[in-house]
C-alpha cells in the first residue's frame, strides 16, 4: 500500500563484514561500485569475532556433550528463514550453558553415587565371609590403648606387611584369619597408633575394612550386613532417578538442541573459513548500515568475486543504535524531499512527513499564488532561469527541488483557473468575462476557507502526536492530546452556536448547554496530561496548549491574506498602468500620446507583474514552509536523523573554481 499520510524509512540491517587484508582493496572497490554500505568504521573490533568463534567453538561442544547421553536417536531437524533470522547466538549459549550446568550437576550427582555404591557392595562382599553374630568391634575397633584393624589383600602384600611390623617391632596378635585361593582376609589387635598402621597398609598395598560410619547405628555383622543391603537398594533406587531425570532432561530439549547445533554449525563454518585460514592479524572489519534488500546481492557478488568473507547481520535496537535514513517514496512525492531536508532529516525511527508535506506544501503555495500567468512566469524562470544561481544544477536534491515548485506551480494555476485570475484582471480588462468560483477572490470567503484548511491541517497533527505518544507509552502526551480533541469536539459546536449564532445542522438547541460541559471535561484532561509532564509547572502551561491550537489555526489566515494581497498587487499594478496610459494619451492628443502612453503603461505593467511574481514566489514558499513546519510537523517530527550515504564511485561531479 502507498504511503498517504507519513511514509517509513527503508529498513536497515547493521552489517559487520570480515575479510582478509589482502581481499580488503577488492572488497571496497566491490562495495563502492555497488553503493549500497553507509560504512561507520573499518579495521577494529576483530577481537569481539575472536571471542564469537571461541563462543559457537564452545556452545558446540556442550551440545555434543550433551547429545552423547541421547546415543541411538535420530532426529530430523531444519531451519526455517524466520528461524534463521531469529536465533541469537548469546541466547543459545545462554541456554545450552543453563542445559549443561544442570545435566553436569545430574552426571556428577550419579558418578558419587555410583562410587557409593561400589565402595558398599566391595564392603558387603568382604563381610560376607564373616559369621553373622561377630561382634562389630572385633573387625574395627580403635581404643585409647589398643586397636583393631581387619585387613585383606594377596599373600606377598600379607608378607611384605609381617616383615614391615618385624622391622618395626609391632606387636600384633591375630584374632581370626580367613585363607582363600588368591587373597586373605585377617583381624588383628595391636597397641600402635592407628594412623601409623594405616600407612603401613597402604604402603604394602592392602586395603582395610573401614566400617567407622556404621558403628553407631548396628553392632554385629549380620545387622550390618542387612543394613547394607538395604542401602544398596536406595542407592539403585537413586540412580535409576538421577539418570531417568537427566535422560527426561536431554529427551525435553533433543529438538530445540538439534537446532541450535545446525544453526552453530553453519555459523562455525562460515567463520571457521577465515579464523582457520588467517590469524586474527591478518583480517579487517567493515562496519556499517546496509539496506535490507541489498543483502543477498552483496552476499553473492563476494562470492562471485572468490572474496572469503563473513557478514553478520544485526537488526537495529530502539533507544541503542541510530541507524542512517534511507527515504523511500513515490514518484511525484520524492520531490518534496529537499522541502524537508530545509528542516532537518527524520530519524530513523521516526515517521518520514514527505507525503503529507508534498500535498500541504503545494497546496498552500497553490492557493496563495492563485493565479495563472504568474504560476506561468515562476515555471518558465525555474525552467530556463534557476539553474543559473545554482552550484550543482544537476545535483539530486536541487533537481527535486526544481520540480516540486514546478509542481506547486501549477498547482496555483489552477486555482487561477478556477478564479478566472491572469496577471491580476488582465482577462476582465481585455473583456473576457469569466470565473467557476469566487471563493478565492472573496475575502470573508476565502479567510473561512483558509481556516477551515487550517484546522483539519492543525488537528490532523494532533493526530500523528497522539499515535505518536500512544506508540511510545507516553501518557502525559496522549491524555493531553485527547484533551485537545475533546475541548475541540465540545467547544467548537458551543463557540458556533454562542458566540458567532452559527448553529450546526442536526443538533437540537438544548444540546448545546451540555457541550460547556464536555469541553471542561477536556480541559480537565489537558490540565491532568500537561501537569504528567511538566510537573506543578503544568497548571499554568495548559493554558499555551489551547491558545497555541488557537494561534496555529488562525495563522492559516496567511492562505488568504497572501492570496487576495497577489491578486490586489496584480489589480493595483494594472491600474496605474491604465492611469498612466489615459493621463499621457488625453495630454498628447493623436499617435503621439498613444504610442508614448503605451510605451509608459508597458514599462509599469512590466515592472509592477515582475516585481508581484517575485514576491508572489517568495512569499507563497516562504509561508508554504511557515505552515508546514511551524503549524503541522512541530507537533510530532524531530528531524534529527541523518541521511544514507553509502560508500559510492562518483561519476560526476561539478567542481567550481573560484
Amino acid at each position: 500500500m502507498p504511503p498517504i499520510i507519513v511514509n517509513k524509512p527503508v529498513k536497515m540491517l547493521k552489517a559487520k563484514i570480515i575479510v582478509p587484508k589482502w581481499y580488503v582493496d577488492k572488497t571496497i572497490e566491490l562495495l563502492q561500485r555497488k553503493g549500497v554500505l553507509h560504512i561507520e568504521k573499518a579495521g577494529e573490533g576483530l577481537e569481539e569475532y575472536k571471542e564469537l568463534f571461541e563462543k559457537v567453538e564452545d556452545t558446540i561442544s556442550k551440545i555434543n556433550k550433551i547429545l552423547e547421553s541421547a546415543r541411538g536417536k535420530t532426529v530430523d531437524v531444519s531451519l526455517t528463514l524466520s528461524e534463521l533470522e531469529s536465533l541469537s547466538l548469546n541466547e543459545i549459549s545462554r541456554e545450552v550453558n543453563n542445559l549443561y550446568i544442570k545435566l553436569q550437576e545430574l552426571f556428577r550427582n550419579i558418578s558419587e553415587e555410583e562410587k557409593k555404591l561400589e565402595k558398599i557392595k566391595s564392603l558387603y562382599s568382604i563381610l560376607s565371609f564373616f559369621e553373622p553374630n561377630i561382634p562389630l568391634d572385633n573387625i574395627f575397633y580403635k581404643g585409647k590403648y589398643f586397636i583393631v584393624i581387619t585387613i585383606y589383600g594377596s599373600f606377598d602384600q600379607k608378607d611384605a606387611f609381617t616383615r614391615l611390623c618385624r622391622e618395626k617391632n609391632i606387636d600384633i596378635k591375630i584374632i581370626r584369619e580367613y585363607v582363600l585361593e588368591n587373597m586373605f582376609i585377617t583381624s588383628f589387635l595391636t597397641s600402635f597408633p592407628l594412623h601409623e598402621i594405616l600407612q603401613m597398609i597402604n604402603a604394602c598395598g592392602l586395603k582395610y575394612i573401614d566400617i567407622t560410619d556404621y558403628l553407631s547405628t548396628v553392632k554385629t555383622v549380620g545387622e550390618l550386613t542387612k543394613y547394607l543391603d538395604k542401602e544398596i537398594s536406595n542407592i539403585k533406587h537413586r540412580l535409576e532417578e538421577l539418570r531417568n531425570k537427566a535422560k527426561k532432561l536431554v529427551d525435553d530439549n533433543i529438538e530445540y538442541l538439534s537446532k541450535y547445533l545446525l544453526f552453530l554449525e553453519n555459523k562455525y563454518s562460515e567463520l571457521e573459513a577465515l579464523f582457520k585460514s588467517f590469524s586474527s592479524k591478518h583480517l579487517s572489519l567493515i562496519i556499517g548500515w546496509i539496506p535490507h534488500y541489498a543483502v543477498e546481492d552483496v552476499k553473492s557478488s563476494l562470492n562471485k568475486a572468490g572474496i572469503p568473507f563473513y557478514i553478520e547481520l544485526k537488526e537495529p535496537v530502539y533507544g541503542v543504535d541510530e541507524p542512517p535514513t534511507l527515504l523511500n517514496n513515490p514518484p511525484v512525492i520524492r520531490w518534496f524531499e529537499s522541502i524537508i531536508k530545509f528542516i532537518g532529516a527524520p530519524r530513523y525511527w521516526e515517521w518520514d512527513p514527505t507525503p503529507i508535506v508534498s500535498y500541504s506544501f503545494a497546496l498552500f503555495y497553490g492557493i496563495m499564488l492563485g493565479d495563472m500567468g504568474y504560476a506561468i512566469a515562476i515555471i518558465l524562470a525555474a525552467l530556463f532561469l534557476l539553474d543559473k544561481f545554482v552550484v550543482d544544477p544537476r545535483s539530486r536534491d536541487y533537481v527535486f527541488f526544481k520540480k516540486a515548485l514546478i509542481t506547486s506551480c501549477i498547482v496555483g494555476f489552477i486555482f487561477g483557473l478556477l478564479s478566472g485570475t491572469f496577471l491580476g484582471n488582465t482577462l476582465s480588462l481585455m473583456g473576457i468575462k469569466y470565473s467557476l468560483t469566487t471563493v478565492f477572490t472573496d475575502p470573508l470567503s476565502f479567510l473561512v476557507i483558509a481556516i477551515i484548511i487550517g484546522l483539519i491541517h492543525v488537528n490532523l497533527a494532533h493526530v500523528l502526536a497522539l499515535v505518536k505518544a500512544i506508540k511510545h507509552k507516553n501518557k502525559g502526551d496522549i491524555l493531553s492530546e485527547i484533551g485537545i480533541f475533546v475541548t475541540e469536539i465540545f467547544g467548537i459546536p458551543y463557540i458556533l452556536y454562542k458566540m458567532l449564532h452559527t448553529p450546526i445542522p442536526g443538533i437540537p438547541e438544548y444540546y448545546y448547554n451540555m457541550f460547556l460541559y464536555g469541553a471542561f471535561v477536556g480541559i480537565i484532561i489537558l490540565i491532568v496530561g500537561t501537569v504528567k509532564n511538566m510537573g506543578g509547572l503544568g497548571l499554568l502551561m495548559w493554558l499555551f496548549g489551547l491558545t497555541g491550537l488557537l494561534g496555529d489555526v488562525l495563522s492559516y489566515s496567511r492562505l488568504a491574506g497572501v492570496g487576495l494581497a497577489t491578486i490586489y498587487l496584480a489589480v493595483s499594478f494594472n491600474t496605474i498602468a491604465g492611469i498612466a496610459f489615459n493621463g499621457v494619451s488625453s495630454t498628447l492628443h493623436g499617435i503621439a500620446g498613444i504610442i508614448i502612453g503605451g510605451i509608459l503603461a508597458a514599462i509599469i505593467l512590466a515592472f509592477g507583474h515582475i516585481v508581484n511574481t517575485a514576491l508572489s514566489a517568495i512569499g507563497s514558499f516562504i509561508h508554504s514552509l511557515r505552515l508546514c513546519f511551524v503549524e503541522f510537523l512541530s507537533k510530532f517530527y524531530e528531524g534529527t536523523g541523518y541521511l544514507f550515504a553509502p560508500f559510492k564511485i562518483v561519476l560526476r561531479k561539478r567542481f567550481v573554481i573560484e
